[in-house]
């Protein structure tokens, strides 16, 4: 599969990322999350304003994220992401991003409406914009598999 379509499988497919963020210190935490991709652009999220990766996204909003596929049966692929994130705040944005977190099917109890993100809401919407992708690749070295990453173009992908 060419190396376009299989980023965009990833994105589209699976719904569970890891999110690397940092503490203005620079102490790394990383946690897993339910995410929707937004075209090839952008992903969302929701998450407690005082978790501990939200509290950092405040402070410091640039970020990795790995998108990966492990099931069994298939060949192990992953998609790693350079990010820069914000919390929504404009309601019209808030609004997109929950039609767009509707398209993928999700347990009911993490559904998202206007009120769970805003006011006395438990969460809020965190948006991710893409600066770079790699995808895993392998490499034989010395007769062994190496994963390697390899610069993607997610543009048309």
């Amino acid at each position: 599969m060419p190396p376009g379509q299989r980023a965009r499988r990833l994105l589209t497919e699976t719904q569970n990322m890891v999110l690397a963020s940092a503490s203005s210190g620079g102490e790394p935490w990383v946690s897993p999350l339910f995410f929707v991709a937004d075209g090839h652009e952008r992903l969302y999220w929701t998450s407690e304003p005082s978790a501990r990766h939200s509290r950092n996204l405040q402070v410091n909003p640039r970020a990795a994220i790995v998108i990966y596929d492990d099931r069994a049966g298939h060949p192990v692929d992953g998609l790693y992401l350079t990010v820069v994130t914000r919390e929504l705040g404009d309601p019209d944005e808030i609004a997109r991003a929950l039609a767009v977190m509707a398209q993928k099917r999700q347990p009911e109890r993490w559904r998202a409406d206007l009120a769970a993100v805003t006011g006395e809401g438990p969460w809020r919407v965190y948006q991710a914009d893409i600066v770079g992708a790699e995808l895993r690749a392998t490499e034989l070295v010395g007769g062994r598999p190496v994963a390697r990453r390899m610069a993607v173009e997610l543009e048309g992908a």
